[in-house]
C-alpha cells in the first residue's frame, strides 16, 4: 500500500522530529564537590583570593558601550564591609577583614580611586528591597556616591556553611541600581577563619584550635573535634 505525498512527507516530518529530540542533551545543573564534606586544617589566603575575585570582576564588568547600566572605570567606587547574609546589619571580624581585603584589592589594580564607606554613615551597604531575595543600595551609599560622584559600589555579603563560608562580592552600578559585575567564592573553614567568625583574636583563646589534628583521610571522623561543631 502506497503512502500518498502529504502522508509521506508527515512522516518524514515525524522522524526527523524525534531524531533532534533524541540529540538534545539534557542539562543538570548539580556538581558535587569531590570527596566527603569534613573539616579541615587548613585556611585560605585571603588576600590572594580577594585579588583575584576582584580580577575576576574587573575582567567581566559590563562594558560602557552595552549601556548606562555598566561599570565606569573612571569614576570612583565607593567600598563597604562584608555582611553576614543571613542578618545584613551583622557582620565579624571575618567580614571586616574580607572587606578590606576587596578594597585593598580593588584599590591595587588602580583602575579607579577607591573610597571606604565609613562604619558610622553605612554600616550595612545593602538593604533589602520591596521584592524578597532584591537587595538595593542603601539611601547612606547613594548619598556617598552622590556627594564624590561614584559610579559604582563594591559591596559583598558571606553565608556561613558546615565546612565553608560562601562569599558574594558585587559590583553595583550606583545610578542605575544594577549589578555590574559579581562573583562567589569559597572559603574553608580552617582554625583561622573560625576564630575570625568567631571574633576571637587572642592566643590563649587559640590553644585549642591549633591543637586540632587533621584526619588521616578526608572521609575519616576528626582525631579532636572542633569546637565550634556544637555551634555550626
Amino acid at each position: 500500500m502506497m503512502m500518498t505525498s502529504s502522508a509521506l512527507l508527515r512522516s518524514i516530518g515525524i522522524a526527523v522530529l524525534l531524531g533532534t529530540a533524541a540529540c538534545v542533551p539534557t542539562r543538570n545543573s548539580l556538581v558535587t564537590d569531590v570527596g566527603c564534606t569534613s573539616l579541615t586544617c587548613y585556611d585560605a589566603n585571603y588576600t590572594e583570593t580577594a585579588y583575584r575575585a576582584v580580577d575576576y570582576m574587573l575582567a567581566n564588568a559590563r562594558d560602557p558601550i552595552i549601556g548606562d547600566d555598566a561599570f565606569d572605570s573612571t569614576r570612583p567606587v565607593i567600598c563597604a564591609v562584608c555582611v553576614n547574609l543571613n542578618d545584613l546589619h551583622e557582620t565579624s571580624n571575618f567580614g571586616r577583614l574580607m572587606g578590606q581585603s576587596l578594597k585593598t584589592a580593588l584599590h591595587a589594580h588602580r583602575v579607579n580611586k577607591v573610597i571606604e564607606v565609613d562604619m558610622r554613615q553605612a554600616y550595612v551597604p545593602i538593604i533589602q528591597g520591596p521584592n524578597a531575595g532584591e537587595f538595593l543600595l542603601s539611601r547612606n551609599i547613594l548619598t556617598l556616591a552622590s556627594q564624590y560622584n561614584a559610579g559604582a559600589a563594591l559591596v559583598s555579603t558571606y553565608s556561613v556553611a558546615l565546612n565553608k563560608v560562601y562569599v558574594m562580592a558585587e559590583l553595583i552600578n550606583v545610578d542605575q541600581n544594577a549589578v555590574v559585575a559579581a562573583h562567589q567564592f569559597e572559603v574553608p573553614i580552617g582554625p583561622r577563619t573560625w576564630a575570625l567568625l568567631e571574633n576571637k583574636e587572642l592566643p590563649p583563646e587559640a590553644s585549642q584550635i591549633l591543637g586540632y589534628v587533621r584526619p588521616k583521610s578526608n572521609c575519616a571522623p576528626c582525631e579532636k573535634p572542633w569546637p565550634f561543631s556544637a555551634g555550626y
